[in-house]
């Protein structure tokens, strides 16, 4: 992946089979993709990000004025679920660690001295459980009204995309950070990898079944890549 440096923000690039070049921050802390066609030069790329500076600054602003606090692990901080937010309450006993929802809050077992690394990757484990009890559901929901069939869903924390989609082998992978945003989110990023599975390419057909499938479609991407839901 390449990289583009707009005064101090380090921004990525992706080339890929799109016709119009996109921009994408995400939260927390801002990091700036661009998704650009196989064939754009780097001058186009730069005039592009040049021309979304003011945009940029606006949203990194924005997501570093969010309440939540991510990786401190200390009481009371907020973390998100399915879009809601809820306080961390971190109890350090014996036995093995665990999280759960309770009364409100997340509630994060661990024995004590647990290393922040050690209580991420519980947390991370916890957001992909929650979405392998969740995605299937929705998948075999869309499989029916597309007529298509999964043969495989992989979950895994992913930096720059939502989802994927391998149509030969009939897989979709998801990122497990989905387990944070609003349903409608998942519901979309679903919608979008199986469609892929009848148009492997981003092109007037394909836009034009998610469409035709989910008309709120571009609603939902604004805001989900925004950081409203």
């Amino acid at each position: 992946m390449e990289t583009l440096k707009l005064g101090d923000i380090l921004i990525k690039i992706e080339y890929k089979r799109i016709k119009n070049l996109r921009m994408t921050i995400y939260p927390p802390d801002g990091k700036v993709y661009i998704s650009a066609p196989v064939n754009a030069s780097k001058d186009v790329i730069r005039n592009f990000a040049v021309s979304k500076s003011r945009w940029i600054e606006k949203h990194r602003i924005k997501y570093r004025s969010l309440p939540h606090v991510v990786n401190n692990f200390q009481n009371h901080e907020i973390y998100y679920v399915w879009g809601t937010a809820y306080e961390l309450e971190l109890v350090e006993r014996k036995g093995h660690p665990k999280i759960m929802l309770s009364n409100g809050q997340i509630l994060m077992s661990v024995p004590p001295q647990s290393t922040n690394a050690k209580k991420q990757d519980l947390l991370n484990k916890w957001y992909r459980n929650i979405l392998r009890e969740t995605a299937p559901v929705i998948i075999r929901k869309w499989e029916a009204v597309i007529g298509v069939t999964v043969k495989g869903l992989y979950l895994r924390k992913m930096k720059s995309h939502w989802g994927s989609c391998n149509y030969k082998n009939r897989t979709i992978r998801l990122n497990t950070e989905l387990a944070k945003k609003s349903p409608e989110c998942l519901e979309y990023v679903t919608v979008h990898e199986l469609i892929h599975m009848l148009e492997p390419h981003h092109n007037p057909v394909f836009y034009r079944l998610m469409n035709t499938y989910l008309p709120s479609w571009k609603t939902i991407r604004k805001k989900m890549n925004s950081g409203e839901m």
